[in-house]
């Protein structure tokens, strides 16, 4: 039997190479067929670029973790405990993702919900554009819309998060009294925590939104004080993407630096006259108005509404659109517009139609006190 197998091979051997000739001009002409089956292009073009490594050092990271691991002491170093947890949850995520640019039809509908904010949008576009052309990421330079109070300019941030498909966090600047919001509190403190930087980069995308807000009110809190860090020398360090490759979270620590460089950041602001120059110059100023009572009426505030229903969860339970007579009704900035929604449909809860009372809470006040029979 053995030598059976030995003589049969080479017989295999020799028709192979005969019925290959015969055969030479037929794959050929199944070539055709059988080219789109691997569809390389898709595949092949998707570039490196839409992931980085979040941990600077992920070794030394991974071996910080199996150091704690053997000193924790779970029921006394409840700090350590939460380090650990962060640390590890940093690892998971070695490997980042970044977010392509949104589709044209998203962007479009940004444009049909803030009609007043079309100004805005080309600039983003620009940047998008540049994103696809270089087919990479979605990334968008520090942004400052700069406009009236209740124009939707912090509305419009959190929907181009939405709309870039991307996590993103809000931050209230003009209660910003030190940068361990966004960068961490050392573990030394009880209350040590991560910042808000790292914590929405753990949500799974390396091109997240942060979103700044009333930045011009934050005043002196900016510069900081002897006793408490800049928070102005904070937000220079994160703007500039340099530096922000290296960005180092107080809590995970600065032996552990993670890459924030691809964080796309909006501050929102009423004007710029108090604003530092240092500041100005990493952001793109996009000054932004108030909307007509055209765009208010046709795009506006049904957004607003079909929003305030979700919101509520009231989807199903009041009429899917408000009336022209609850319309002729609003007027105003978006803020205020939203308000008087709010109203209307407090009156549609209460009657089952849109109404609301002639006299707005607060104009007929009764002064008490030291204001009363004078000014308040």
């Amino acid at each position: 039997m053995i030598g059976f197998k030995v003589e049969r091979k080479p017989l295999e051997k020799k028709k192979f190479p005969g019925k290959s000739v015969k055969k030479k001009e037929g794959p050929k002409e199944d070539l055709p067929s059988e080219a789109p089956i691997p569809d390389p292009p898709p595949t092949a073009e998707v570039p490196s670029e839409f992931s980085h490594r979040l941990p600077v050092d992920a070794a030394a990271l991974r071996a910080a973790i199996a150091e704690c691991k053997e000193k924790l002491n779970p029921k006394k170093e409840e700090n350590r405990k939460r380090w650990l947890d962060l640390a590890e949850k940093v690892l998971k995520s070695e490997m980042i993702s970044l977010v392509a640019p949104p589709s044209q039809d998203k962007v479009d509908a940004l444009l049909q919900k803030y009609p007043h904010m079309k100004r805005t949008l080309g600039i983003l576009q620009d940047f998008l554009d540049i994103s696809r052309l270089a087919q990479g990421p979605a990334s968008l330079p520090p942004l400052l819309l700069v406009g009236p109070p209740g124009s939707g300019k912090t509305a419009f941030s959190l929907d181009l998060a939405k709309a870039l498909g991307v996590p993103s966090r809000l931050v209230n600047a003009a209660s910003l009294t030190h940068s361990f919001v966004l960068g961490g509190i050392d573990a030394v403190w009880a209350s040590a925590k991560e910042g808000m930087i790292l914590n929405v980069l753990l949500e799974g995308a390396g091109n997240p939104v942060m979103v700044l807000d009333e930045i011009d009110k934050a005043g002196e809190s900016l510069s900081g004080s002897s006793s408490s860090a800049s928070i102005e020398d904070f937000l220079l360090n994160v703007l500039e993407p340099v530096t922000a490759r290296k960005f180092a979270d107080e809590f995970l620590s600065a032996a552990h630096p993670v890459n924030a460089s691809k964080v796309q950041w909006i501050f929102t602001a009423n004007n710029v006259a108090e604003m530092s120059k240092p500041l100005l110059s990493r952001l793109m100023v996009v000054p932004v108005r108030e909307p007509n009572d055209e765009e208010l009426r046709e795009a506006i505030i049904p957004a607003l509404y079909q929003d305030i229903l979700e919101e509520n969860h009231l989807v199903g339970k009041a009429p899917e659109a408000l009336s022209e007579e609850a319309i002729d009704t609003i007027s105003g900035s978006p803020r205020e517009a939203r308000k008087r929604i709010l109203r209307l449909l407090a009156g549609y809860a209460r009657a089952g139609k849109f109404e609301a009372p002639e006299e707005e809470i607060g104009v007929q006040r009764k002064n008490i006190g030291f204001c009363a029979g004078g000014r308040e």
